[in-house]
Order: structure tokens, then sequence, then C-alpha cells
């Protein structure tokens, strides 16, 4: 599987805010479109980060949440415990999960 890593030199940041947001998921999100595809910027609500407090990258473990995103390409929960920040890139290339089976995931 490829390895994705966002290009801060050409795209600055993942800046554009996504409207239609789930409320009972989302606080808010950025998007920012590539060549490669489109990266996301999540960060999940209060409700959320109560039932969710840390996400342990556990993706083999079928009792952790982390095992739900194995298919999400450039995933990063570095900042989630801190900022409750979840990011992805789906590919344009690849069969890939996308922003709406993140937000399935806690629903």
């Amino acid at each position: 599987m490829k390895t994705y890593e966002f290009d801060y030199e050409n795209y600055g940041g993942i800046e554009t805010p996504l409207d239609n947001l789930e409320p009972s998921v989302w606080d808010r999100g950025y998007y920012c479109e590539t060549d490669e595809g489109v990266w996301y910027e999540l960060y999940v609500n209060e409700t959320v980060k109560t039932d969710y407090p840390s996400i342990a990258e556990d993706f083999e473990n079928i009792d952790s949440i982390s095992y739900n995103f194995r298919g999400f390409h450039g995933l990063w929960l570095g900042d989630y415990e801190e900022n409750s920040q979840i990011t992805f890139f789906v590919p344009n290339e690849e069969k890939s999960f996308t922003f709406d089976e993140m937000t399935d995931i806690f629903i």
C-alpha cells in the first residue's frame, strides 16, 4: 500500500471548511484537494470525545475502535487525544474509505 503524507510546501495546509458536517459526530472539519486526492482534517465533538477520550492504534484488535480505521490512507491520530483531531487521505485512483465512512464509525 502506498504511503501518503500531506505536502505542506505545495498546499500550505488543510484549511477549506467542510459544510454539512454530521453534528452528532463533528465539531468542525476541513479539507484540501490535491493532485492525488483529498485530505481531511476533522475534529470530533465533545460527546464523541467523552465516549472515546483516546484512540489506540490497535488496528488488528477487532474490539478496538481503531480496527474500523484499517481502510483509511494517510491516517494520523497523533493529535486526537490533545486536539480531538483525525486526519486522513482519500486518493483519486485507489479504492479507499471516505469521509462518509469515517462519520459512520462514530454514529
